[in-house]
C-alpha cells in the first residue's frame, strides 16, 4: 500500500476522483489511477492513529467497515460466523482503504496474498476494537474493581 495520495499498484500520483453509485459496499468516493486504471478507496492521512506511521490503524472504524452493524459482510450469518471463528484463532483482518478494488475477488479487494509484504497493510480498526472489546469483557471478571487499592 502506497501513500494516501498514490496509486496502491503503481505509485502514480495521477488519478481521477469519481463518485461511486454503489454505496453499500465500496465507499462513495473512489480514485482511479490515470496510469494503470487501478481503483481504490482513498483515506485521509489525518485519520491514521499514529502520526508518521503509515501502516498504523485508523483512529476510528471506516464508514464502510465490515465490523459496523448491518454491514454487507455480515449479511450471510454463517459466513460471518466462520470469519469470526478464524479471527478468534489468530487470523488477521486488514483495512481496505488504499487497497486496489477487485469486485471479482473473494472479498472485493486485491490484498497481497503472497505473504511477502505483510507490513504493507494496516489492521482494521473495527477488527481491533472488536478484539479489544471482547478480551476486556472476558477478563473483566478476573480483575478487581480497583487493583491499585490497598484495601
Amino acid at each position: 500500500m502506497k501513500g494516501a495520495d498514490q496509486c496502491p499498484r503503481c505509485a502514480s500520483r495521477r488519478w481521477t476522483a469519481i463518485k461511486n453509485p454503489h454505496d453499500q459496499f465500496y465507499a462513495s468516493d473512489i480514485r482511479i489511477c490515470a496510469n494503470c486504471r487501478t481503483a481504490w478507496e482513498p483515506f485521509d492521512p489525518a485519520d491514521i492513529g499514529i502520526a508518521g506511521e503509515p501502516r498504523s490503524a485508523f483512529r476510528e472504524p471506516c464508514n464502510n467497515c465490515a465490523f459496523r452493524k448491518g454491514s454487507p459482510e455480515q449479511a450471510d450469518k454463517a459466513e460471518w460466523a466462520k470469519k469470526l471463528y478464524q479471527l478468534e484463532r489468530g487470523a488477521s483482518f486488514h483495512c481496505h482503504k488504499g487497497v486496489p478494488i477487485s469486485p471479482d475477488s473473494e472479498n472485493g479487494f486485491d490484498y497481497p496474498e503472497d505473504g511477502k509484504n505483510p507490513l504493507k497493510l494496516r489492521l482494521c480498526r473495527g477488527f481491533l476494537n472488536a478484539c479489544v472489546g471482547k478480551r476486556m469483557r472476558e477478563h473483566a471478571a478476573d480483575v478487581p474493581a480497583e487493583p491499585w487499592s490497598d484495601e
